[in-house]
Formats: structure tokens, C-alpha cells, sequence
């Protein structure tokens, strides 16, 4: 390994350690305003949805809410049901794998 390949992966390190570590010593003598960890509550929630949205509706690169060309569509469906009423994590993650899986097999 060259010098040049360890100085990389010692960067790369750096970068990935230093967001998580400076807010924890920047933070950890201080309260958070009520509103600020209010606001950042939201955060997880929102980037998640977002990330769903743009999975479940984007086919080929398009929006697409035709569920016959987008396989996508009916098992997110399913999953939002089963999740909803059984509050389940693992009970929703083998419905939409298997409901993903059986839309592929039979388009």
C-alpha cells in the first residue's frame, strides 16, 4: 500500500469521525433550545419519507403512480397497511420483500 493510499483512507476517516464527534463536544455542557430539539426531532422522519417518495414513485427515472407499469406501488401500499395497524418492523420487511419479490416474478 503506498503512502499516498494510507493518507487517503486516514482522510476519509477523519471526514466520516468529525461530524459525529464535534457536535457531542460542541453540545455536551449545553441544553438545546426547546425549539431547536423540537425542530430536529423531524428531521429522521422527514428524510426517511423522503427517501420512501422518491423510491416508491420514481420508475425508470419518471414519476409514475400507474401501478401496472410501476411494481413498486401495490406492495408500498401493503406494507403502509401492515405497518399501520400491526406496528410491526419485521412483520412490514417481509411483507414488502415478499410482495416485491412476487410483483417481479409475475411481470
Amino acid at each position: 500500500m503506498t503512502s499516498q493510499q494510507v493518507q487517503l483512507i486516514f482522510g476519509m476517516a477523519l471526514v466520516t469521525y468529525l461530524p459525529r464527534v464535534l457536535p457531542m463536544l460542541v453540545l455536551s455542557n449545553r441544553s438545546v433550545p426547546e425549539k431547536i430539539s423540537k425542530w430536529m426531532s423531524f428531521v429522521p422522519v422527514s428524510i426517511f419519507a423522503a427517501l420512501i417518495f422518491s423510491d416508491v414513485f420514481f420508475w425508470e427515472s419518471q414519476f409514475n403512480v400507474n401501478p401496472i407499469v410501476n411494481i413498486k406501488l401495490l406492495p408500498s401500499v401493503l406494507v403502509f397497511i401492515v405497518a399501520y395497524k400491526t406496528k410491526s418492523l419485521l412483520r412490514s420487511m417481509v411483507l414488502g420483500i415478499a410482495a416485491i419479490a412476487l410483483m417481479v416474478y409475475l411481470v
